[in-house]
């Protein structure tokens, strides 16, 4: 008779981007009442898990585990009782060497509803973001894929023999410590001293490292190279096509490691855990920077008092950021109302980001400045307000949404020429968070997209703490860096994310 229990799923994570996700794992971890999770875990993934959620870390590093095998297996079984879905997480696919049979089979055994989702194995996509591909028609036709890790935590025991057809491409994982014996067993068993080897660390991470040489040599090499782990060890003439197929380390910022310093948006939908990656960031990522976020603050919204009276005869309703757009509609659906509410007001906001979130809730901006900046918005709004004034004899009645602490270049620039409300839509918090060790007392290379971000970071670093080279996302943030320990500053040639890459890649 089956035991009360919940279900258990064993979730492959992939081989550590965060992209390789399966649809499938990613809805279980969202729906997880209870998360197992070891090492490789990326933050990314295990941020998706709902408010509530019960987060166990298990370790499973090599000769460093937090929790043995056994533990691990009875805490699944344990935490079955407790929840009605426990997901366990691990790095790669669940079933390939990483002990997900073992969990499964413990479960069954007492009874408890077991499902596993297969995740992509790092067996394959390491060495396709290495320029590696497993199999390749003339070269490889098929291949092997061998633990180099004993359940001891020792060099297992390979069948080398096993090990010797040159067409087979031979993968080994967990055995970065082992990479010499390996290549030595090989050549005993008869393989070629110069068939192709190449070490891959962290694969399909921005912080991948490859090393590449030949049975003979790869041992000294990786010596000289210093990789870490986790790593695969790659044998086979297939290794040779790396040069003309790495097109993973061949994009324009792989190898840069950038600080960015940013401030938590808000959901999409105010009672939806925020889990979208920071645009800014997602966009450095795609090319390839191995990109150090650290967040210096939370956007969180104000609930408007008497919402409906200070919106319902505006002749003009500003943004100066994304936010304000997303705290405006989340009050006007708080307030019970829609848009007919607002049918006659004209929209204008600072840029094409708020611009483009306006558009999600299907109204088109009448007005984007070509000064994508307050000051800037203020001066194309005039002479909109200058006409209606001549029409109609009155002034316009005009609602700022913007943050609680913005700056007042629009509201300076707008006074005593329109009937003016400055409403604060939204507040910038300080972020109760310090900066990763990771990061150091020396900053090669940060990104900053307001004066305020400036500001933080600088107040969370040590005081001998240095930024050699900060781009910055216009005059008033260039300003603030100016004030503080920076070799360089870049500025980019307007206040828009897009224009900040530029400078990063150029």
């Amino acid at each position: 008779m089956r035991e009360n229990t919940g279900k258990v799923v064993l979730v492959g994570a992939g081989p550590g981007d965060t992209g390789l996700l399966t649809l499938k794992g990613e809805k279980y971890i969202k729906q997880a009442d209870c998360l197992v999770y070891d090492r490789l875990s990326s933050p990314q993934l295990l941020s998706m898990a709902k408010a509530g959620c019960e987060r166990i870390y298990v370790g499973k590093e090599n000769h460093k585990h937090v929790m043995k095998q056994d533990a691990i297996n009875e805490l699944l079984y344990e935490k079955s009782k407790c929840h009605e879905l426990v997901v366990r997480l691990k790095g790669g696919d669940p079933y390939v060497f990483g002990r997900g049979g073992e969990e499964a089979l413990y479960l069954v055994e007492r009874n408890v509803d077991v499902e596993v989702v297969p995740g992509v194995s790092s067996s394959v996509a390491a060495l396709a973001a290495a320029g590696i591909p497993i199999t390749h028609r003339g070269i490889a036709k098929g291949f092997q894929v061998i633990t180099a890790h004993s359940r001891k935590d020792e060099e297992a025991d390979i069948g080398y023999s096993l090990l010797t057809d040159e067409t087979i491409t031979c993968v080994f994982l967990m055995g970065l410590a082992h990479v010499k014996s390996i290549a030595a067993g090989l050549m005993k068993a008869g393989r070629r001293a110069d068939t192709p080897a190449a070490v891959i660390s962290n694969g399909t991470l921005a912080a991948q490292r490859k090393c590449i040489g030949t049975l003979a040599d790869i041992g000294e090499k990786i010596e000289e190279a210093k990789l870490t782990s986790p790593a695969i060890i790659v044998v086979g003439d297939v290794v040779s096509l790396n040069d003309r197929l790495d097109f993973f380390e061949k994009r324009p910022l792989f190898g840069r490691k950038i600080t960015v310093p940013y401030i938590e948006a808000m959901p999409e939908k105010m009672e939806a855990v925020n889990i979208k990656t920071n645009e800014l960031i997602e966009k450095l990522q795609q090319l390839g920077a191995d990109v150090a976020p650290v967040k210096t603050g939370i956007i969180k919204p104000i609930i408007i008092p008497d919402f409906v009276n200070k919106i319902k005869l505006a002749d003009w309703i500003l943004f100066t950021s994304k936010n304000g757009v997303k705290t405006f509609f989340y009050n006007l659906d708080l307030a019970g109302a829609d848009i007919r509410l607002i049918a006659n007001a004209r929209f204008a906001v600072v840029g094409k980001a708020t611009e483009k979130e306006l558009a999600k809730h299907h109204i088109k901006a009448n007005l984007i400045p070509a000064e994508q900046t307050g000051k800037g918005l203020a001066e194309e709004v005039k002479f909109y307000m200058q006409d209606d004034y001549k029409l109609s004899n009155k002034k316009s009645k005009v609602c700022i949404f913007s943050a609680k602490e913005a700056s007042p270049d629009l509201e300076a620039g707008l006074k005593g020429i329109c009937e003016l409300e400055k409403i604060d839509a939204y507040v910038n918090e300080q972020a109760d968070e310090s900066i990763p060790e990771s990061i150091g007392n020396m900053v090669s290379e940060a990104v900053f997209t307001s004066a305020s971000n400036v500001e933080r970071f600088f107040g969370m670093l040590p005081e001998n703490a240095y930024v050699e080279t900060a781009y910055s996302i216009g005059e008033k943030t260039t300003a603030a860096l100016e004030q503080y320990n920076v070799g360089k500053i870049v500025q980019a040639d307007d206040s828009s994310y897009e224009a900040l890459v530029n400078k990063i890649s150029n």
